[in-house]
């Protein structure tokens, strides 16, 4: 159903703001003490976070509404998709109005939280202005692009149409955002193991060497891992996990075991749990080799792919019938192996090199404000 979709685009856009499961980077030196996550009221993720709250309340409001729910249905009957062009907007028109009445009142909260989080900017960051440390020019911007402020007492169809775009942006961006998260996650993996030789005696660092290359070759030592999509990939999740026999294999039947929700597409979660038998090839929590932030990466890699591949409208959701074309194509029977991330180059030696040198000044820079903390001006 629509109304299903529109509440997987909430929970997606949610998912992607509270965080990535990626560790934050260690601090190099303990006797400085660690920033903490997810506080600083300057940082991105924290200015986003109470604008997902007034999506999801948005959305809650027009789930409920029978006039709203009744274009949604419609649409589907019809095989639209306004959802993803923006045009779902104009069904606010059909709303009832107490919910638009609702409506109002979420706008002028969110109006009124957002000159207020301005305000707590400005008053955070003071000291800073005052001591020519920060130009006042160069403060983020609150996050406001999501509603329409020309108007700031009526919730209309131009606030929908640009709560949509906000969420659909930050939808085609997620990925983006979780390769660079990665791609620091595993520079800073490889920092701490160059810290530790060169922290480390001879004898020691001799012995971190010979422990950490036999890690990864047991890590690459696993069988062969299946292409996600393709027909032995399929099958073997059809004898695995639905118990049934390979030969009698069967696209649709596939399709319609998979699709837990019934609502006639593969969204991601199902897409995801295709893969699982795959990844326990490569990754097993039990192992010490094994980085389980990696194996997330693995499956998203694979999820990509297969979207890449089979959703051709690129809505997010692999419908019946794109499902059944994927498997009439020449690749689906090809008997092909996955390249896993050790077969990819995820930083080159450039960005390490860089990476590095941000920590180090990050270093000092926490040093320098510990130093002062601990030692003020007389």
């Amino acid at each position: 159903m629509q109304r299903d979709r529109l509440l997987w685009y909430v929970g997606t856009v949610v998912v992607l703001v509270c965080g990535f499961t990626h560790s934050a980077p260690v601090n190099p030196n303990p006797n400085i003490p660690d920033v903490k996550e997810n506080t600083d009221p300057m940082d991105d993720n924290f200015l986003s976070l109470e604008y997902k709250k007034y999506l999801e309340e948005v959305v809650q409001l027009l789930e409920s509404d029978e006039g709203f729910k009744a274009e949604l249905d419609k649409m589907n009957a019809e095989g639209k998709d306004d959802l993803a062009s923006g045009q779902i907007a104009h069904y606010l028109q059909f709303a009832n109005k107490q919910t638009r009445t609702k409506l109002d009142e979420l706008k002028r909260l969110e109006v009124r939280r957002l000159r207020d989080l301005h305000k707590k900017l400005m008053r955070e960051t003071a000291d800073e202005i005052r001591a020519g440390k920060r130009d006042p020019k160069d403060l983020p911007s609150v996050d406001s692009e999501h509603m329409d402020h020309s108007n700031p007492h009526t919730f209309e169809i131009e606030d929908l149409r640009k709560l949509i775009k906000k969420t659909t942006d930050d939808l085609t961006n997620v990925d983006k955002k979780r390769k660079e998260e990665f791609k620091h996650y595993e520079m800073n993996k490889e920092h701490e193991y160059r810290e530790k030789l060169k922290h480390a005696n001879a004898e020691e660092a001799e012995r971190l060497k010979k422990e950490h290359e036999e890690n990864l070759k047991k890590h690459k030592e696993h069988p062969k891992v299946n292409h996600p999509g393709n027909a032995n990939q399929l099958k073997e999740v059809w004898e695995e996990e639905d118990h049934l026999d390979p030969e009698d294999f069967d696209p649709k039947v596939f399709f319609g075991l998979h699709d837990i929700d019934g609502d006639g597409y593969l969204n991601t979660p199902e897409i995801e749990a295709l893969f699982q038998n795959e990844l326990d090839k490569v990754y097993n929590s039990s192992n010490p080799e094994d980085d389980m932030v990696e194996r997330d990466e693995e499956m998203n890699r694979m999820r990509e792919h297969v979207f890449t591949e089979i959703d051709k409208d690129q809505d997010g959701f692999v419908s019946l019938e794109e499902f059944m074309k994927s498997t009439q194509t020449e690749d689906f029977e090809k008997d092909e192996s996955w390249d896993t991330l050790d077969d990819e180059e995820v930083f080159t030696d450039q960005e390490l090199e860089e990476y590095e040198k941000t920590l180090a000044e990050q270093e000092a820079k926490l040093q320098e404000r510990h130093n002062a903390t601990s030692h003020p001006a007389q």
